[in-house]
């Protein structure tokens, strides 16, 4: 079937009526589609949104758990560690005193029990390593603790030293670190 029209006519159709019918058409619909491309989106970030919130809600929490269980815990490995390392320092120093013939003096036991608790006159007995507390293997944890007051820090730290290597009594190695610390 042959079209009558002309080509000016067609020209007409696909270069003046064709584009101002789709404008029309863009013209009426585009508030509907408007509405649909924002509910769209508002719909996609507000999952995004709570998905974030959860996340972040639940980090939140761990952080807090971690803080109120962990913190205590990083500050006693911590005070353990600076505790050791103190101990084989006073060890070097020492032992460093004793190569260049220069020994470090220590301060005489003072305080209750020191008079029972040292072995003869200040000089530390030949039993448990030459420890300053007479017959140290022979005492409970809580006669060795009534006798840690009033010793010196090389003292402490030779008890210290002879305590982890053989019995690691809680107790007595509690109380040494106690004496040992640091004034805050």
């Amino acid at each position: 079937m042959p079209d009558d029209r002309s080509a000016t006519d067609q020209a007409l159709d696909w270069l003046v009526y064709g584009p101002i019918g789709l404008a029309m058409y863009v013209r009426d619909t585009a508030p509907s589609f408007l509405k649909l491309f924002v509910a769209r989106g508002r719909a996609v970030v507000d999952g995004q949104r709570k998905t974030v919130e959860g996340q972040l809600g639940q980090a939140r929490s761990v952080g807090e758990v971690a803080s109120a269980y962990g913190g205590p815990q990083v500050l006693r490995l911590v005070t353990d560690q600076l505790a050791s390392a103190k101990a084989r320092a006073g060890e070097a120093i020492d032992a460093l005193g004793t190569l260049t013939g220069s020994p470090k003096p220590s301060a005489p036991p003072t305080g209750p029990g020191a008079m029972s608790a040292t072995a003869g006159a200040g000089a530390p007995s030949a039993a448990a390593g030459g420890l300053a507390i007479r017959d140290y293997d022979g005492l409970s944890a809580s006669q060795v603790v009534d006798r840690l007051d009033g010793l010196s820090r090389p003292e402490l730290d030779a008890i210290r030293q002879y305590e982890t290597s053989h019995r690691a009594r809680n107790t007595v190695l509690g109380k040494i670190e106690q004496l040992t610390r640091p004034a805050s």
